[in-house]
């Protein structure tokens, strides 16, 4: 009998041993498989992260749309440095250009010795100061620090809005006689 009892405890201590064994196991496993997916999660997150930086996120609500006039322009008022001028949107201009009036007008002072680039202008050559506008704003498209070239009053009698604006934008594009702008 006492064999029996010994036999007896002998499985038991063995079957609880196998049974912490078992039970340390299956946590050193749940460990493990916490541990891996809190890993996983952590990796996916950091991936995400790296996407979200890398993939401009797409503004809404900053586009706007001109419509062409009767003899095929795009002519509208802007803000600049928050004053309206009446500008003529030029893609063919390299840079957006106003007369010695409208830059007064804007704040920008400029001394004679300024104006020493030769400029091609649709009425020949002249003389040019570079200079930069703050702010120009149509609708809801803002651009901020837009280079300027600034004309004699005689040389140009309208403000044209070049490349240095539009190149700014995400886009634009002219489509049913409109141009849309986007940001």
């Amino acid at each position: 009998m006492l064999k029996n009892i010994v036999a007896l405890m002998v499985v038991t201590v063995g079957s609880v041993y196998g049974v912490q064994s078992y039970l340390d196991f299956k946590e050193n496993t749940l460990e493990k498989r916490n541990s891996e997916k809190a890993a996983a999660t952590q990796q996916q997150v950091q991936q995400a992260s790296k996407v979200t930086q890398q993939a401009p996120q797409p503004v809404y609500g900053r586009k706007t749309r001109l419509k062409m006039d009767s003899r095929g322009h795009f002519v509208t008022n802007a803000k600049m440095n928050n004053r309206s001028v009446q500008v003529l949107v030029d893609t063919g201009a390299t840079s957006v250009a106003i007369n010695k009036k409208t830059a007064r007008r804007l704040g920008i002072s400029l001394k004679a010795s300024d104006f020493k680039y030769n400029v091609n202008t649709a009425n020949g050559t002249t003389k040019a100061a570079m200079a930069m506008i703050d702010k120009i704003q149509i609708g809801n498209v803002t651009v901020r620090n837009v280079q300027t070239a600034v004309l004699d009053d005689n040389a140009l009698t309208s403000t044209l809005l070049g490349m240095s604006f539009l190149g700014q934008l995400r886009s634009f594009e002219v489509k049913n006689r409109e141009l849309l702008l986007v940001q």
